[in-house]
């Protein structure tokens, strides 16, 4: 389960790179849809979380670790983060019919609202990897994967 994912995080962080720009490496239709993709795999990165998800919240008030509510609320913010990508990059898409969602709104709004949540969910994000960097070497550590110790 840890190896699936690391490869869906290392997964995540490669692609939110390449999205930084819409007009470089494949142009705005990739922008477009790689931005759906991913966030359907933050959705799932999330469901295999669950269990920690679950766990945090029942005891966020009560007896969590510092770390484990610091994570919470950064995955809480992300997720807002992503929401807001989404419906912004769905407000301005050009290759991607999205006027049936009706969000209205002026375009230069919009356009702020996905960037300005582009780079604050960016900036986030690398905390995020901060915060979980011994787990990131520990999925480094070739030697107990072959050996069949990897947890």
């Amino acid at each position: 389960m840890n190896t699936l994912k690391f490869f869906l995080s290392l997964s995540l962080t490669i692609v939110m790179l390449l999205l930084m720009d819409p007009r470089s490496f494949y142009g705005l239709s990739f922008h477009e849809w790689a931005g759906l993709v991913i966030g359907l795999f933050f959705i799932l990165h999330k469901i295999l979380d669950w269990g920690w998800i679950k766990k945090v919240t029942l005891s966020f008030f009560r007896k969590a670790p510092w770390r484990a509510r610091i994570n919470y609320i950064l995955d809480v913010v992300l997720l807002a983060g992503l929401i807001l990508m989404i419906l912004s990059g769905a407000a301005i898409a050009r290759t991607i019919d999205f006027s049936w969602l009706r969000l209205g709104g002026s375009p230069m709004f919009w356009r702020v609202m996905h960037t300005s949540s582009s780079l604050i969910s960016l900036a986030l994000f690398g905390v995020h990897l901060g915060l979980h960097w011994n787990w990131v070497i520990r999925r480094f550590n070739f030697k107990r994967i072959y050996n069949g110790k990897e947890n």
